[in-house]
């Protein structure tokens, strides 16, 4: 287990790999990348931080890739890694701690803080890496009994890693194999409704579905009243998205069910953020129960140019699913 082969990309939006690694060295070893880890952690400014994560290398823990996708696995390591943010456990507090107690399960190989300092990653070595999604699926449950969330992306088997540095991990190379797989139960693997797409095209036509006379969704949502990223100060479009999507992805909750609406998601993602939006579009469309890395990837890479939505279109969406 000491040479374990996994490929390298240079950011997060990169989809081919620069060249292909050691493990170990990658988690253990300080390098070029280890004063952006200082950094990150010792800001208080998210814009800062968002800022250096993005100049931080990643690389695909699950094995070596000819391109970042599903299909293009040339070369497994049989692990699989889960991220813990602390985002989603808020009841954790101390994650030194919460990293002794995970260094007790017999299966945990690696075990250190991700970049932000706020967070874990384990790497964990699995029986059969064509049962990826399902290994993972019996880890969740798993960590979910014991009271811990985990990020539901790691699911996908090219899922990156970005580059941290942990003074004191826990690392045992001889852990031992895990085997459970869980299946996921068939009441909640539903396909996506399809209704009729009602795109606008580009033209000077602007898509309104809200009475002229009542306050617009977007506005509702963003009010005081009703949501704590109201300021003083005007938000931009591009703002009020972020924001939106934001406290979709915080609270795990699935607004791509309606297959129109999936798309429509996309466009307008792809239209305020062009190729920094990918990222941004698999946050959201992970939380539906068939999510396919793969099939989003495609969907963002389509040409969507001649459609144009109002960001309206957006609200309205996710005011269906209680935002």
């Amino acid at each position: 287990m000491l040479k374990i082969k996994v490929s390298m990309f240079s950011h997060r939006l990169s989809t081919t790999p620069i060249k292909t690694i050691n493990l170990w060295e990658w988690l253990l070893l300080e390098n070029k990348y280890t004063p952006y880890i200082n950094d990150i952690r010792a800001s208080s400014n998210e814009e800062e931080r968002k800022f250096l994560k993005s100049k931080l290398p990643a690389i695909t823990p699950s094995g070596v890739f000819s391109k970042r996708k599903a299909d293009c696995l040339v070369e497994p390591t049989n692990l699989i890694c889960i991220d813990i943010d602390g985002k989603d456990n808020p009841s954790i507090s101390d994650m030194e701690e919460l990293k002794k107690k995970l260094s007790k399960l017999s299966y945990i190989m690696y075990c250190g803080l991700s970049a932000s300092g706020k967070g874990l990653f384990c790497i964990i070595p699995y029986k059969d890496y064509r049962n990826h999604k399902l290994h993972f699926n019996a880890l969740e449950q798993e960590f979910k009994d014991m009271g811990i969330v985990v990020d539901s992306s790691c699911s996908d088997i090219g899922r990156l890693r970005f580059y941290s540095y942990d003074e004191y991990p826990y690392a045992n190379p001889d852990a031992e194999i895990y085997t459970r797989t869980l299946e996921k139960v068939p009441e909640i693997k539903q396909s996506r409704f399809h209704q009729k797409t009602d795109i606008v095209h580009n033209s000077n036509q602007t898509h309104q579905n809200i009475d002229k006379n009542t306050m617009s969704l977007e506005e509702f949502f963003l009010s005081p009243t009703n949501m704590d990223y109201a300021s003083a100060t005007p938000l931009s479009k591009t703002q009020k998205v972020e924001r939106l999507l934001k406290r979709v992805i915080e609270e795990k909750k699935d607004i791509t069910l309606i297959q129109k609406d999936w798309i429509a998601i996309c466009c307008i993602i792809k239209n305020l953020f062009g190729d920094e939006g990918r990222e941004l579009f698999h946050q959201v469309s992970s939380f539906y129960p068939k999510y396919d890395y793969d099939e989003a990837d495609d969907e963002y890479s389509k040409d969507r140019s001649k459609y144009l939505y109002n960001t309206d279109r957006l609200f309205e969406i996710a005011a269906k699913y209680g935002f």
